[in-house]
């Protein structure tokens, strides 16, 4: 879907982005089109899962439908700077004094990292703090789920966060599994990696400290 997105789209998506939210006719304002024209490529949008919606009830007519935003749609408008984030990521892993390569992917690790620890609690089970990081990474983008069942502890990722950098070589996947380590402070193991084939990125975490 983000290559397929035109220059309307983009309009689309930058005025939901900058105004938070806008309904059908606002849009239709905005854009100068009919309303048809706008419902056809907000549900276009929301099917692609670049576009949410909430309905707001109104003391008279009908209850008005907001549409949004999602995290995919702002890294739809970004994809240029994806470029960037890859070539960036090629000049770190291409640096070949060994130490200084260890010290930049360290510095990316330790802020990913704090980021995402400063949203946990500082008590609670192991459990507990999983699905608080589940929860804390789909607000930012990702699409993770955790679960515990057969006395395993897993966060799931239904799609690969970082596939451009994961198609330079897999140091962003050893990267990623460092900061779940970091946040929960226990070790963490792959199970399965989009990288690999695999229909999605799975972590197990252990019960024993990192």
């Amino acid at each position: 879907m983000t290559s397929a997105l035109d220059t309307r789209d983009r309009e689309i998506l930058e005025h939901l982005h900058r105004e938070d939210g806008a309904d059908v006719q606002e849009l239709c304002d905005q854009v100068g089109v009919t309303r048809n024209a706008i419902r056809h490529r907000i549900s276009r949008l929301e099917t692609a899962g670049l576009v949410k919606h909430d309905v707001r009830s109104q003391t008279r007519g009908r209850p008005r439908h907001v549409y949004r935003v999602t995290p995919e749609g702002l890294h739809s408008l970004g994809e240029n700077y994806r470029e960037l984030t890859t070539v960036l990521w090629q000049a770190i892993t291409s640096v070949e004094d060994p130490k200084l390569r260890e010290e930049l992917l360290n510095s990316v690790r330790d802020q990913l990292a704090e980021r995402f620890r400063h949203e946990l609690s500082v008590s609670g089970s192991l459990d507990s703090r999983i699905d608080q990081l589940a929860d804390e990474m789909n607000s930012s983008g990702f699409h993770v789920e955790s679960e515990h069942s057969g006395g395993l502890h897993i966060l799931r990722e239904s799609s690969c966060p970082f596939p451009m950098l994961a198609s330079v070589d897999d140091t962003i996947c050893h990267v990623e599994r460092e900061v779940l380590e970091q946040v929960l402070g226990t070790n963490v193991e792959f199970r399965s990696r989009c990288r690999d084939g695999d229909r999605c990125c799975e972590f197990q975490v252990s019960l024993e400290p990192s």
